[in-house]
């Protein structure tokens, strides 16, 4: 399977969407600076690397290619939580 097929698998997984939009709005409601994107960043590592060994039952090399690539993915998918978040209040600014 193609890298670029693992990727858009794993970004159109609605547990892992679900998992990663847990992580980004609890890291928004930590009162100390930078603990939240601590806590974002630990999130993300435990979700990618756990995610191939136990809801899929991977093992060996391809469980951690798996679970590298779901770095990359749980990033994107932070990425785009943030986005639509920051266009949600700018519209919603814009209209009020």
């Amino acid at each position: 399977m193609l890298l670029t097929a693992i990727v858009i698998t794993q970004i159109l997984d609605p547990l892992r969407i679900l998992l990663v939009g847990i992580a980004y709005f609890l890291s928004r409601l930590v009162k100390r600076q930078g603990m939240g994107w601590l806590g974002l960043l630990a999130a993300i590592v435990v979700i990618a690397a756990g995610f191939p060994f136990a809801i899929l039952g991977q093992s060996g090399d391809i469980a951690w290619t798996t679970a590298a690539i779901g770095l990359i993915s749980n990033a994107l998918i932070v990425a785009a939580l943030a986005g639509l978040l920051r266009l949600q209040r700018r519209l919603f600014q814009l209209f009020v």
